[in-house]
């Protein structure tokens, strides 16, 4: 589109007010781009709205507080994740995102339902970027015993979750029930690492979610980040754990 509209990457960069390394590294898709960017861009190149359109952020069925979260993390050079009920949104299978996004109360309608699943999955994109976020996942053991969706969709999900444990910028790690208690029980949490030193955290409650730069925050959630790697199972260990409850998934039979 650049190209089309005549410009050289300078030109393109000065008039949306990026560098023009940081433009070369969003055309190769080595990073994602802000939304400032993307209505900058559009009304240089005069693509009346395309470009608005194609970023992950602005589409339908975010829940308030999650489209500066969403921004943000395509943007990320280094991700920190736990969770402790449901597979994160940028590893989920189609069947079960939609299992878990048809568990909403109220219900919601099927078209509804279809738009918060595109951009579920529209998110995912980064992980195929040519130089993606490098991400590291501790996952409660309740995420692979609890049945999403059929058990076929479980046993995919699974099979996805040990695909993605062996690319090189991921790393996953199952934090098991013999541990026990643990600093992080009261909840969720995702820690960004934007590199130039901004460090950023984010927590979700029912129907919103928080953004904060707040040094005290970000601190509380990288040191029990910390702590959550240190009691998890290793890399390995926890891949082979995947395995199994995707064997008993595959059977139709209750983990244990």
């Amino acid at each position: 589109m650049r190209r089309s509209a005549d410009l050289s990457q300078r030109e393109l960069a000065k008039g949306t007010l990026i560098s023009h390394q940081m433009l070369g590294s969003i055309e190769r898709a080595e990073r994602g781009p802000r939304r400032a960017f993307a209505e900058k861009a559009d009304q240089v190149l005069g693509a009346r709205g395309a470009l608005v359109r194609l970023w992950p952020g602005d589409q339908e069925g975010y829940p308030h507080g999650f489209k500066e979260y969403v921004e943000l993390e395509q943007e990320a050079r280094v991700i920190h994740d736990f969770q402790t009920q449901v597979v994160p949104g940028f590893f989920q299978t189609p069947d079960y995102a939609r299992a878990v996004l048809g568990a909403s109360w109220p219900p919601i309608e099927e078209a509804e339902l279809e738009r918060l699943l595109a951009t579920r999955v529209d998110r995912q994109k980064m992980l195929e970027r040519r130089k993606p976020p490098l991400i590291w996942s501790v996952l409660d053991e309740s995420v692979l015993r609890r049945p999403v969706g059929t058990f076929e969709a479980m046993e995919a999900q699974l099979d996805r979750l040990v695909a993605l444990a062996a690319k090189p910028h991921i790393q996953l790690q199952i934090l098991p029930f013999a541990k026990g208690v643990h600093p992080a029980l009261d909840g969720a949490f995702t820690a960004l690492d934007m590199g130039s030193s901004e460090h950023l955290a984010y927590a979700e409650m029912p129907g919103t979610g928080r953004v904060t730069a707040a040094t005290d925050d970000v601190e509380q959630c990288t040191l029990r980040f910390g702590v959550l790697r240190s009691l998890a199972l290793s890399p390995d260990e926890s891949v082979d754990l995947i395995s199994r409850y995707k064997e008993a998934h595959r059977h139709g039979i209750d983990p244990v």
